[in-house]
């Protein structure tokens, strides 16, 4: 099957958008009497109209796990093992060199007293020496370039109408945490609200905002696919969301999310598709939805609660945070109701801060999601849903800590974890990762460690219920400011998950190059530079 990559880059890497505020976010500050974000990482010179910040990212990898269709050499989003041919192997290995630009504007001038902002970020990535003389996303660094490659993350305004107010409307962030998206670094945003396991993609819509000294409260509405502009064939999500300081160490919050899906399964990723039934969740790792009816309605509501403790260690030694996330609907068919939602996801994270920095640190991170033993078969499926059902990818848990295991944020054109989507195609997630930091050279050169283990709630076809374990390791040094180098290398141990044919890629390809047999397990190696300019 031939994919059009260049398609999927538009709409799925709005993971870049994340990245661009891997270290503390821009502030684009309200000044004058109505400067009431005080809480900004990175003050901005007061009065300034026009700002600029970039992201410039390299890194230069090898590993034993690449995509073995030659069409899925550009770029390649989704879970390992999945219809994106993502495949490891114990004789080849790679070598390559990927380069990341991210190029964000802000213009908030004079004459509107500092009320409007306008803000436009965009993407050009490549790998090195992939090609030149064309057009296209993710491609451009052959010999002389040449090459069209800019990509389209956000372009929206924020009016600041009342003292505490905010109005963002255009292509903005839809992102499941309760802090602002364009002034919170991406520290926070990970670690807050859903930690964007759930939701974490770009999408076209409005979102109204009222912060106030012990918290703030959110509602959005986002139109994901518009079909017909004279048919309701559309995909329309929305949310309310809010949170509130108990006291100053302690905060909780909730929220409502709502999707309708009246597409049946068309838009999203080139010829993919997107909603339940589409093969988008091939890739994604989402669970796959199989029914006959080509006219269907689908309808799903999460119900959430989070909460978070001395999350920055200003109080103590110890921090703690956690969700739970309720996710109902049901799937209605031409003539009849094809399924019914019904499951659940949560998390506890826990932080020891053993050193006098912010890199020494203790951390123990556990996820849990249901599963489901035979899908709809019985007319309701028990696990979760997220993001990843519409876009590649809708959402990113970037920030558990393993590299292989679940996705690292550190990549470019080539996005291939073992788990993807915390749904787990549908067979649930029971994870736990132990992490240690030491400065080594306190703000200079930081040491890291993950051991990572995860199982499946529910087993598929042929296969167990363990995925695998993962340790890694890295170094990270600190050359300046907002500019720094990570070495770190990784490798899983896979278990009986992936000796079911649908999780080792067996059911995605032709009987000839199955392997009827577990992969060998994945491992990677990479040395990556960052830096942050303003």
């Amino acid at each position: 099957m031939r994919l059009k990559l260049y398609l999927i880059a538009i709409i799925g890497f709005s993971y870049g958008t994340i990245m661009a505020q891997y270290s503390p976010a821009p502030a684009d500050t309200i000044s004058g009497e109505n400067s009431y974000y005080f809480n900004q990482e990175v003050p901005i010179k007061s009065g300034k109209e026009l700002t600029f910040i970039g992201w410039f990212f390299t890194q230069g990898v090898t590993s034993n796990y690449f995509p073995r269709n030659e069409f899925f050499q550009g770029q390649v989003i989704g879970r390992m093992f999945g219809r994106s041919t993502a495949r490891t192997s114990d004789t080849l290995r790679t070598g390559f060199v990927e380069q990341r630009f991210l190029p964000f504007f802000l213009y908030t001038p004079k004459l509107m007293d500092g009320k409007v902002t306008l803000r436009a970020s965009f993407e050009i990535d490549w790998t090195w020496g992939d090609a030149s003389y064309g057009s296209g996303g993710n491609q451009g660094a052959g010999f002389n370039g040449d090459f069209v490659n800019i990509q389209t993350q956000n372009v929206e305004l924020e009016i600041v109408p009342a003292h505490g107010w905010a109005i963002n409307f255009g292509l903005l962030r839809a992102f499941d945490s309760p802090y602002h998206p364009y002034r919170t670094s991406v520290k926070q945003l990970t670690e807050t609200g859903f930690r964007l396991m759930y939701w974490a993609g770009d999408a076209a819509g409005i979102n109204v905002r009222k912060d106030f000294s012990r918290g703030n409260i959110s509602a959005g509405i986002y139109n994901l696919w518009e079909n017909r502009i004279e048919l309701e064939d559309d995909v329309w999500l929305g949310k309310v969301m809010g949170m509130y300081k108990l006291v100053p160490q302690l905060s909780i919050g909730g929220s409502v999310y709502h999707i309708n899906d009246k597409s049946n399964g068309q838009g999203g990723a080139s010829i993919l598709g997107q909603g339940p039934k589409s093969l988008l969740t091939d890739y994604t790792g989402a669970y796959r939805f199989s029914f006959p009816d080509t006219d269907y309605e689908t309808n799903v509501t999460w119900l959430g609660a989070f909460f978070d403790y001395n999350r920055e260690y200003a109080y103590n030694r110890h921090k703690l945070s956690g969700f739970f996330n309720y996710n109902v609907g049901d799937i209605q068919g031409e003539t009849a109701r094809v399924t019914k939602i019904s499951g659940f996801g949560a998390n506890l994270k826990y932080g020891f801060r053993h050193g006098n920095t912010e890199d020494d640190e203790v951390i123990v991170d556990w996820i849990y999601t249901t599963g489901d033993d035979n899908g709809i078969t019985d007319g309701e499926y028990n696990g979760v849903i997220t993001g990843n059902t519409w876009g590649a990818p809708g959402n990113l848990p970037i920030a558990v800590g393993p590299n292989i295991l679940f996705p690292s944020g550190n990549v470019v054109n080539r996005y291939m974890p073992l788990i993807s989507d915390i749904s787990n195609l549908g067979a649930g997630l029971n994870a736990v990762n132990f992490q240690v930091k030491k400065a080594i050279v306190p703000h200079k050169f930081i040491g890291t460690a993950n051991v990572a283990y995860a199982m499946s709630n529910a087993s598929l076809p042929r296969g167990g219920t363990e995925i695998g374990t993962e340790l890694n390791i890295g170094v990270i040094w600190k050359i300046k400011t907002l500019m720094e180098v990570e070495v770190r290398g990784a490798r899983v141990a896979l278990g009986d998950f992936y000796d079911a044919p649908k999780a080792n890629g067996d059911e995605f390809v032709d009987a000839d190059d199955r392997l009827n047999a577990r992969p060998v397990d994945p491992w990677l190696l990479y040395i990556a530079f960052k830096w942050l300019m303003f």
